[in-house]
């Protein structure tokens, strides 16, 4: 196989494997909503019901700030922060990984047109 075929396997294996990531990463965080709608559920409430998903929304938005603020350590519920904040750390280490991995196949494609 040459490395252009090589190259553009790698591209879709990372491209597919990118979107079921994101997936999994989105139906955590629903989890977690609803952990805290049934644990908290007046704080889930003032919130405004707050929902990840892929599109743009009030509710994903809500959802991502109180992530990312850690909002989730002030309900004195140490079980369930600590589910938040792998959750976090876990997004983290995901949108890392998909831009790295896809700068160096942008960078092996350039390589690769270079040599060609």
């Amino acid at each position: 196989m040459d490395p252009e075929k090589i190259l553009a396997v790698a591209a879709l294996v990372w491209y597919v494997g990118s979107l079921v990531a994101m997936g999994r990463s989105v139906r955590r965080g629903r989890e977690l909503a609803d952990m805290l709608a049934t644990r908290h559920p007046d704080t889930y409430e003032e919130l405004g019901r707050p929902r990840p998903g892929y599109f743009e929304s009030v509710r994903r938005t809500k959802f991502a700030n109180f992530v990312a603020r850690r909002e989730y350590e002030q309900l004195a519920d140490d079980t369930l922060a600590a589910h938040f904040d792998a959750h976090r750390k876990a997004e983290a280490t995901l949108v890392i990984g998909i831009i790295g991995i896809g700068v160096i196949i942008a960078m092996l494609v350039v390589a690769l047109r270079g040599l060609v």
